[in-house]
């Protein structure tokens, strides 16, 4: 088995949504060695810093269980511009170790910041953030992202996101787009579309 990551957000030593997190690695663990018991995280968080600053946990684990889990002061990167890339290919389902294929998109930003991945027609995720857009009265987020985030997951389930297909030609019917993840919460990292190209 491929050895795989969760990455969660530590905030005054206290795990963000820490069952989203424990059912999304379980659920991993469980499709690729079906006889594996779940596992708790928060025991493998008790050592987390107790800080004003955001606290990035990463917890890689296997088959087996937890082979790692480290503690780093989290510093957003800065993105202004993205550049759509298309890749009909890329599988991202499980959060893994191997971020391969992501970092072969990356390198094609060609200047941008940051890459925003269309795959058969329809636009998914960036290289590290689910992504969602504001037409200017409801978020949008796509309905097949390549990877079905945390933090995505927690806004569907407070309704404040709804899914949608999103297609490169109907990002002109939107005003904003937003990128997040578990490090990086919701209206955090907005740009306006015309950053997109």
């Amino acid at each position: 088995m491929h050895q795989f990551v969760e990455t969660i957000r530590i905030e005054g030593g206290k795990a963000m949504n820490l069952p989203l997190h424990e059912a999304r690695m379980n659920a991993t663990r469980l499709h690729f060695a079906p006889h594996a018991a779940p596992i708790s995280l928060q025991k493998w968080l008790d050592d987390a810093p107790i800080s004003e600053e955001r606290v990035k946990a990463r917890v890689v684990y296997d088959a087996d269980g937890v082979c790692e889990t480290t503690f780093q002061t989290y510093k957003r990167r800065e993105i202004q511009w993205l550049r759509m890339v298309e890749d009909n290919d890329i599988s991202y389902t499980f959060k893994s170790t191997d971020r391969h294929e992501l970092d072969h998109l990356l390198a094609l930003r060609d200047g941008c910041d940051e890459v925003l991945i269309v795959k058969n027609g329809l636009i998914t995720d960036t290289s590290f953030t689910n992504v969602a857009f504001f037409d200017g009265h409801k978020w949008l987020t796509p309905t097949q992202p390549l990877l079905n985030g945390t933090m995505r997951q927690w806004l569907l389930q407070r309704g404040e996101l709804m899914e949608a297909q999103i297609t490169p030609a109907s990002l002109a019917s939107f005003q904003r787009i937003m990128l997040f993840n578990a490090m990086i919460g919701a209206h955090e990292l907005e740009l306006p579309t015309t950053h997109i190209i």
